[in-house]
């Protein structure tokens, strides 16, 4: 979730706020009492060093996709469907037909085997 939204995984928004906050501790005991301005620019940098970071990182993320996109996905999924039901019919109708072949064998080979040898046909 904070990879979408910043761009960045946690560990690299962990170490951000780490490396601030020991440059502004750093920063607030080199300077002593008399500079109140070297903790808020080590904030700010930071944060506009954070922006360029997310900037670049929200670039290089695949786009995301329009609803143009899902429209057509959708759309070749239904014609795929569409081509599944067909095999579908036909794999039934082709069913069909093997049954009724196999039953009209069974009919003429029953009739064969009723007939006993030298019996003609009426």
């Amino acid at each position: 979730m904070i990879r979408k939204a910043l761009g960045l995984d946690t560990f690299d928004v962990v170490i951000h706020v780490f490396v601030t906050i020991c440059a502004a501790i750093i920063l607030a005991e080199s300077a002593g009492s008399n500079d109140d301005v070297a903790v808020p620019l080590v904030f700010g940098t930071s944060a506009i060093v954070f922006a360029i970071r997310r900037k670049l990182a929200l670039r290089r993320q695949p786009g995301v996709s329009t609803g143009e996109v899902e429209a057509e996905r959708l759309a070749e999924l239904e014609a795929r469907l569409a081509d599944v039901e067909q095999v579908h019919y036909r794999m039934a109708e082709l069913e069909e037909r093997l049954d009724f072949s196999e039953r009209l064998l069974a009919q003429q080979t029953r009739g064969a085997e009723a007939r006993l040898p030298g019996q003609e046909l009426h």
